[in-house]
């Protein structure tokens, strides 16, 4: 288990499934013309010991999508965000 330090926030992305597929008769590489959000919805798996509330784990945040580091240190691919690149907690009502 990866345990996140200095204000770190270990995140597990949310990926959904395309439902609008397109056919076209110009075939191009997978991911040209790929159409990136700027803002993206992850889960908090992970947080430091420096983090302060609100953030919690299990919680949905809100971050910047470029501020999500993507790190693969040989056992797995893992997601990091800063405590101060989340943009707000999503609740439920």
């Amino acid at each position: 288990m990866f345990k996140p330090c200095n204000r770190y926030l270990l995140v597990r992305k949310q990926y959904f499934e395309e439902e609008d597929s397109v056919l076209s008769a110009i075939a191009l590489p997978e991911g040209s013309f790929k159409q990136e959000n700027r803002y993206e919805k992850v889960t908090v798996t992970a947080i430091s010991s420096d983090v302060r509330p609100p953030l919690a784990v299990g919680q949905e945040v809100v971050v910047l999508s470029h501020m999500v580091e993507e790190v693969d240190f040989g056992q797995g691919t893992i997601y990091l965000v800063l405590e101060n690149h989340v943009l707000g907690v999503v609740e439920d009502n």
